[in-house]
């Protein structure tokens, strides 16, 4: 069976569901239309009102006796079996209601269905599937699914000791809707899996192709009716601990049927879902009687319809938004208004930024710079000459056209758009001998996405666009790449890395030409309340500078990846307020190209805090783990992940890399100097507890040149030779790992900065800002590696000048030429090796459409 095929199975068996929870009985915010409205009023504005019949009980108020009346018997006047029919026919009929306002929640959801389903194979194939792991999983799931049915059915059976009470009441209501909404998501649930007959992870090649004989995995049965119970009881009982409690141990319920081998991710994670909008819509369109004027207890419960809605009462920072790509002119441009004095409150160590984010920074610079008593504004306009004030309004209205659409949602515009395809094209030219390997010995050309780059003519092609709705975003971008052949590695290169990796020695076969098509930064993704959850290939940039971070940067390929990042800063309150602004960053993602340790998975986050205006401190931490000998595993993962020491290893498990960085604008000279830099060191919890392992990459910005204020200056020092890896360490420290022996690397490219292991750097940029949409650089860098790390050492020098320039029509152009010096490399090459490369991007960008 086709992926696409598969993928459409997976479709349809989405909508139907998920869809339960579009179109309850009764349209959201339409009114009760039935005259038991009044004594019966509905749980939340998306519920319907349902008749309920006069009854009575001995010992009960009226009002008592129709919520016991509502809770166990009647539906459409058939009793049990009508409330049963009238659940199947919402579950059945749903898709027949989703609206197009729907695509807010069913895109990202979808999306990542998807996502788990590609991944699926490969994930239960690094899974143990020792007999003792799985059985203790699969008694854990029995376990937690048997605690929350038992949890609902006592208090079903203990509500008849309270009858004529509200809290007995409100135990039958409680009981007997878990219930109901786990028999319904077993229905769907069971149904889907001998319809579709997906093979479990144990059964055949472990592929779980669909029908086939016997097949029984898609969905987990275990999943949706776990999720069906704990969403009636958190919301029945809507306290803190209690969701924690049921929303904890259902999430164990889905995670454990995964580990155990009985499903894959993609079938645990549409059980859980389908589970948990069943108890939704059924929990919804339960009437809510009144005890004496007050309702019983639960908490409104709303659809995703109504949670992903935005109108004009919707903050900005709650709307979805793209990310500002990596190599943009905007982040040069908004880091020269910070410095110049107009920005304070951008976080320059954590890229990419999201659109909205920018927007409120250019609409800060605004405000400064229209603030005539504004004392920011005597700041910033004190010592600055004319030329460095007309530069700095001209990067303001550039800025405010780029993020023109953004700034309007602050006047209550809805926030659907759409980026027209921008395309481009580009010819890399290199004559001479290049470096292309930066994790052995260097790179001639670097933080280009892990596009491939070779001596002779390479060539790339491609498109990018972007979409937002409401609170979903997505963004496109595609590539057609060529490189041309390249030789075989020489006897003596292929044995000095084997040695130094640790590694047998690889073929010795040539490299072909490389023609292939690749995705590059896409991803779908929704904001909850300021919080952006998006999943698809994606670039980071974890530190200050233009010379490429030590821990996170866009050298490699982009991760594929699930991140989880705020919007914009927010405040912390009580005794943390003193932190100022604090912004968080998690990731988790898979590695490729390790053919030695497997496909590992890598997971990180970051914390930034600026306790002054002029200071920025943030602290790093990203783990690889999960390899071949390395399997993931519950312990495991929460060990690495949140950094404990195992006590056996007596270090953190997986490769585990931590950083701080800081940004520092000197006060009353930072229009002219900002001190920035980074260190980061292989598994120490804190870079600062073994200085003389760290990697250290300190680095100034310039704002202003003397005499030329169009021109600025960064200087930066990177080293990885760090004093105490030892006389014979040859590059097994920094950058390298014991059981992830292909290195801190994606695909090849290192994930970090290009010095590399036992290599040091220093590099200097100057920019002529001609106009915000043309610049004119120059670059020079002089690289070293160690002769403990490659026997003989290297030495080679790099200068380039590079020009951009955008025109009004949307058309631009990037080039750049090159010069290369390698001096010294006895290894690759005998005597001096001089290259020369040339590039030229052409393309077109038309901008934004309303």
């Amino acid at each position: 069976m086709t992926i696409r095929l598969q993928a459409g199975i997976l479709g349809a068996a989405l909508l139907f569901g998920v869809s339960v929870r579009v179109s309850p009985a009764q349209e959201p915010g339409a009114g009760p239309s039935t005259s038991e409205s009044k004594s019966a009023p509905p749980r939340s504005s998306s519920s319907s009102s349902l008749p309920s019949p006069p009854l009575s009980s001995a010992g009960a108020t009226p009002e008592i006796s129709q919520a016991a009346e509502a809770s166990g018997g009647t539906r459409n006047g058939w009793g049990l079996p009508g409330r049963f029919l009238a659940d199947q026919k919402e579950i059945w009929t749903s898709p027949a209601k989703i609206r197009l306002a729907d695509a807010d929640w069913i895109l990202p959801l979808a999306g990542l269905s998807a996502t788990l389903f590609a991944t699926d194979a490969s994930f239960s194939k690094s899974e143990s599937n020792a007999p003792a792991t799985i059985q203790r999983y699969k008694t854990i799931s029995t376990a937690g699914l048997g605690a929350l049915a038992g949890a609902a059915g006592g208090m079903w059976l203990l509500s008849y000791r309270r009858h004529g009470f509200s809290d007995g009441e409100h135990w039958r209501e409680t009981g007997f809707l878990a219930g109901e909404s786990a028999l319904s998501s077993l229905m769907l649930s069971e149904t889907l899996k001998y319809s579709l007959r997906r093979q479990r992870p144990f059964e055949g090649d472990g592929s779980g192709p669909f029908f086939q004989s016997g097949g029984a995995s898609f969905s987990s049965e275990h999943a949706a009716a776990a999720w069906s119970i704990a969403g009636v009881m958190a919301h029945e009982y809507p306290g803190p601990l209690t969701r924690i409690a049921a929303y904890g141990l259902a999430a164990l319920v889905s995670f454990s049927r995964v580990r155990a081998s009985q499903h894959f991710p993609s079938d645990a994670l549409v059980g859980s879902v389908a589970g948990y909008m069943i108890s939704q819509n059924i929990y919804s369109r339960q009437p809510k009687p009144e005890l004496h004027g007050d309702e019983l207890r639960g908490a409104d419960w709303p659809s995703f319809r109504e949670i992903f809605r935005t109108n004009q009462d919707t903050p900005v920072e709650s709307m979805g938004s793209t990310y500002v790509p990596l190599d943009s002119w905007v982040y040069p441009a908004v880091e020269r208004l910070e410095a110049l004095g107009y920005i304070h409150g951008a976080f320059e160590g954590a890229k990419p930024w999201a659109r909205t984010e920018c927007a409120r920074l250019i609409a800060q610079a605004i405000d400064v710079a229209n603030s005539e008593a504004n004392d920011d504004l005597a700041q910033v306009s004190a010592g600055h000459s004319a030329a460095a004030s007309e530069q700095a309004q001209a990067l303001l209205a550039a800025l405010s056209q780029e993020f023109h659409r953004e700034a309007e949602l602050e006047t209550g515009d809805a926030n659907r758009a759409a980026a027209l395809p921008s395309a481009y094209m580009r010819v890399t030219s290199a004559s001479g001998a290049v470096l292309t390997d930066g994790y052995h010995f260097g790179q001639t050309y670097a933080y280009d996405f892990g596009r491939p780059f070779r001596r002779g003519a390479n060539f790339i092609s491609g498109f990018s666009t972007d979409f937002t709705s409401g609170r979903v975003f997505l963004h496109l971008s595609g590539e057609f790449q060529h490189a041309p052949y390249a030789p075989p590695l020489s006897d003596a290169v292929r044995e000095v890395i084997a040695e130094r990796d640790l590694v047998p020695i690889s073929p010795a076969e040539p490299f072909a030409a490389i023609n292939r098509v690749a995705m590059m930064d896409s991803y779908l993704g929704f904001n909850v309340d300021g919080w952006q959850l998006s999943f698809g290939k994606q670039s980071l940039s974890w530190g200050p500078g233009p010379g490429g971070s030590l821990i996170l940067s866009d050298n490699a390929d982009p991760f594929y990846m699930v991140r989880l990042t705020q919007a914009q800063p927010v405040e912390l309150p009580s005794l943390l307020r003193p932190l100022g602004p604090v912004r968080l960053e998690t990731f988790m993602g898979r590695e490729k190209g390790h053919p030695i340790s497997g496909r590992p998975f890598i997971f990180g986050q970051k914390i930034s805090v600026k306790p002054l205006r002029s200071l920025e401190f943030a602290y790093a931490r990203t783990t690889t783990t999960g390899g071949i000998y390395d399997p993931l595993n519950t312990r495991l993962f929460f060990e690495s992940y949140f950094g404990r020491v195992d006590a056996k290893e007596g270090s953190v498990p997986g490769d585990s890399h931590t950083s701080v960085e800081w940004t520092w604008h000197v006060p009353h000279l930072h229009d002219r100097f900002v001190f920035y830099g980074e260190m980061e060191s292989d598994d120490d919890p804190i870079p600062f507890q073994n200085l003389t392992r760290a990697v250290l990459r300190p680095g100034i910005y310039v704002v202003r040149l003397p005499f030329l204020n169009k021109w600025d200056l960064h200087a930066e020092w990177t080293s990885s030779d760090c004093p105490g890896k030892g006389d014979d360490a040859h590059g097994l420290l920094n950058y390298w790992n014991a059981s992830y022996r292909d290195g801190y690397t994606n695909n090849g490219n290192l994930v970090g900065n290009t010095v590399g292991r036992e290599g040091k750097t220093i590099q200097a940029w100057t920019r002529y800002w001609i106009s915000p949409h043309q610049t004119l650089e120059f670059t020079a860098k002089n690289s070293e590696v160690d002769t403990d790390f490659i026997p003989g050492g290297g030495r080679w020098q790099d200068y380039r000048a590079t020009h951009e320039l955008a025109l009004r029509s949307g058309v631009f152009f990037r080039s750049f030429l090159q010069f290369e010096r390698i001096g010294h490399f006895p290894l690759l090459f005998s005597g001096v090796r001089n290259n020369a490369t040339a590039s030229l991007e052409i393309g077109f960008a038309p901008g934004r459409m309303r």
